[in-house]
């Protein structure tokens, strides 16, 4: 038994009126996320960005500092409510404030992970988490290596940024 192999173009695009064994050669029945480019040939749909009246996405800044000392302090406010805020440990929905430029962001994720190379990326309670903070600019404009500061939206203390990396 030989094989025999056969050519044909990937061209023609979706076909999805003909009956599928009336479809020619190159033609698709189905497809998601392709389209036929101007020389007729398949292509990936790039994508669209979302314009909802906010800002576009690719306007929005993201940012990325890494940390190695990560801290929980454990400084607890408690109440006669039996409520208690923890404050040193920055989440998501937290805001940023650069030290020296007064600029503003907010924190998108804390991703605690090993980044100095030694397996272990630590924990916030022990003082050795370390990892990444992903923010955005909502305000101002950071500078480098400026201190940057946190005020965790739990915060009993309304506009104490309580936690500083530089």
């Amino acid at each position: 038994m030989t094989t025999q192999s056969y050519y044909f173009p990937f061209s023609g695009g979706l076909n999805i009126v003909d009956p599928v064994l009336s479809v020619e050669a190159g033609e698709c029945i189905a497809a998601k996320n392709f389209e036929v480019d101007i020389r007729g040939r398949y292509s990936r749909v790039d994508g669209y960005e979302r314009a909802d009246g906010q800002t576009l996405p690719s306007d929005i800044d993201y940012f990325r500092i890494p940390f190695v000392n990560g801290s929980s302090k454990n400084n607890v406010f408690a109440s006669s409510f039996s409520a208690s805020f923890h404050l040193n440990i920055p989440s998501s929905g937290d805001i940023v404030k650069g030290g020296t430029s007064g600029a503003i962001g907010t924190i998108l994720i804390v991703s605690v992970e090993d980044i100095t190379g030694d397996s272990q990326a630590g924990f916030f309670p022990t003082d050795a988490a370390e990892g990444y903070i992903y923010f955005t600019t909502t305000s101002g404009t950071f500078q480098e290596g400026e201190p940057i500061y946190f005020l965790n939206k739990d915060s009993a203390f309304g506009s104490a940024f309580n936690v500083e990396y530089t």
